[in-house]
């Protein structure tokens, strides 16, 4: 199903474009694995202890309109996440085992002890809020801390705008070692 997005002429967003299942819901230990997302734009959700594994997200926008999506200890192992545009969400204590990740260009993500293998390509993730972003979500900052990278293959990612990367276990072409 396509959700066509329509200009916001107003203070409230427009939320029509968004699957109505994933407009302000929550779910626990929900399970969509296997599906294909040709568009997944979840807006205000809370997602605990759900599987998305061995997903397909054609164009992943994981926190929609204009306020966080959370998702805590969820499963994305084995999933293809292309998610140019991730939007206002945070991940705590989550699994992305054995995933294809390209092209996450993460403004307002947040991650908090998440482990993720596989290969991520063409992401970054941001410390510092956007400014059009801070007054919206409460917060300068997107926390990024107790992640672990260790076994991911990172091909053109970076870590921008004040993220402490010795809070979080890197891939070994990336640490320090002497």
């Amino acid at each position: 199903m396509f959700w066509r997005k329509k200009k916001l002429h107003s203070e409230t967003p427009e939320l029509t474009f968004v699957d109505p299942q994933f407009r302000r819901k929550s779910y626990s230990s929900a399970d969509w694995s296997g599906q294909t997302f040709e568009h997944f734009i979840p807006v205000g959700c809370r997602f605990h202890d759900c599987k998305f594994e061995n997903v397909t997200f054609e164009t992943a926008c994981f926190g929609g309109g204009l306020e966080d999506t959370l998702y805590s200890n969820c499963s994305f192992d084995r999933s293809t996440i292309r998610s140019i545009s991730p939007g206002h969400a945070r991940f705590e204590s989550c699994s992305f085992r054995d995933v294809e990740i390209i092209q996450l260009l993460g403004f307002t993500v947040e991650m908090v002890e998440c482990v993720v293998t596989g290969i991520v390509k063409q992401a970054f993730f941001n410390g510092a809020v956007p400014e059009e972003y801070v007054e919206v979500l409460g917060r300068d900052k997107n926390e990024f801390r107790g992640n672990n990278f260790s076994d991911a293959t990172f091909v053109d990612v970076g870590f921008r705008t004040g993220i402490d990367l010795s809070l979080q276990e890197l891939p070994k072409e990336w640490r320090n070692e002497t």
